[in-house]
């Protein structure tokens, strides 16, 4: 309950910067945060997490580890040589924007794009600059899922 009232203090922030300083400033602000972020828990996780694995599974685990420690219900759904997608079946961030009185059907996607997404990829680019993550599938009710996947780009 903790972690959802600090989310809950965190979007009604972002909402008040936005209506104070406009959208574009606060996503500057947000991308600079986000930055940050991901190299803390980078610093973390590399206490718990060997980077001497295949680079995919590396990116794996650390997602499985951002998502689980934020809160999420998330499975493995499929997998290749190229890339792991993951269900995303609970997600903290989704429930806050509900208990906040944002329409997540028509702002959820830049929810994810702006807010989940740049931190976990920032967190992965900590372990290896070719780890990327993307958005397959966007949830726009609480019955339904996201899809997000971690691949490697290509050079």
């Amino acid at each position: 309950m903790g972690v959802k009232r600090a989310y809950v203090l965190l979007v009604l922030y972002i909402m008040q910067f936005i209506e104070g300083y406009g959208t574009n400033e606060a996503l500057e602000k947000l991308e600079e945060a986000s930055k940050q972020q991901g190299k803390i828990i980078a610093q973390e996780m590399m206490r718990e997490i060997s980077d001497n694995t295949d680079p995919l599974e590396l990116g794996a685990k650390v997602y499985r580890k951002f998502m689980s420690e934020a809160g999420a219900q998330i499975t493995e759904y499929k997998r290749d040589k190229k890339s792991v997608t993951f269900i995303v079946k609970k997600c903290p961030f989704y429930e806050v924007f509900l208990d906040v009185g944002i329409d997540c059907g028509m702002f959820l996607n830049g929810l994810c794009s702006n807010l989940t997404l740049p931190s976990i990829q920032y967190t992965l680019n900590e372990f290896n600059q070719q780890l990327r993550i993307e958005n397959i599938l966007t949830r726009e009710s609480a019955e339904e899922i996201c899809l997000e996947r971690i691949h490697l780009e290509d050079n």
